[in-house]
């Protein structure tokens, strides 16, 4: 189970990599699988190095003008790794978990971290983002956005 669950983390470190087209440090990665794979997604951060700003992946085709098509096909093989990974834990008579979050950098520093249980606290998958992106790594939404209101809403509970 170890070296298949090496390869597919590999394998997914390498499918955003590819997603992004701009020199990048600091990648983020949130993966999602709801009981009975109901649902699943996948949502990343990078910092990309010439503009020093941290981006939400699904910027990247306004950003760099990159085609929404070409991004859709190669964001959606993160979901079918993402999947691969959690059928690897259920294979092999693990706990399903409801979140991956993975963290690596250009250096090789790489990290990677299972939740259970978070989804049905929550009030939806952008809050569960939203929140997840702050306690991870200080993510803090632009002044008067709808991603701001959301982490102040999460912060007063």
């Amino acid at each position: 189970m170890e070296e298949k669950l090496a390869e597919l983390y590999n394998k997914l470190a390498n499918q955003i990599i590819d997603i992004i087209p701009a020199e990048w440090d600091n990648i983020y990665y949130l993966g999602e699988v709801e009981k009975g794979k109901l649902s699943s997604g996948s949502v990343f951060y990078f910092k990309d190095i010439e503009n020093t700003i941290v981006l939400q992946c699904h910027k990247i085709p306004e950003v760099y003008q990159v085609s929404k098509n070409i991004y859709m096909d190669l964001f959606i093989k993160l979901d079918d790794t993402l999947l691969e990974i959690y059928d690897c834990f259920i294979e092999n008579g693990q706990e399903p978990w409801e979140q991956l979050s993975l963290y690596f950098n250009e250096t090789g520093e790489f990290k990677i971290e299972f939740f259970y249980d978070v989804m049905e606290n929550s009030k939806g998958a952008f809050q569960r983002e939203i929140v997840w992106a702050y306690q991870t790594f200080e993510y803090m939404p632009e002044e008067g956005s709808y991603e701001k209101q959301i982490l102040e809403e999460y912060l007063k509970e």
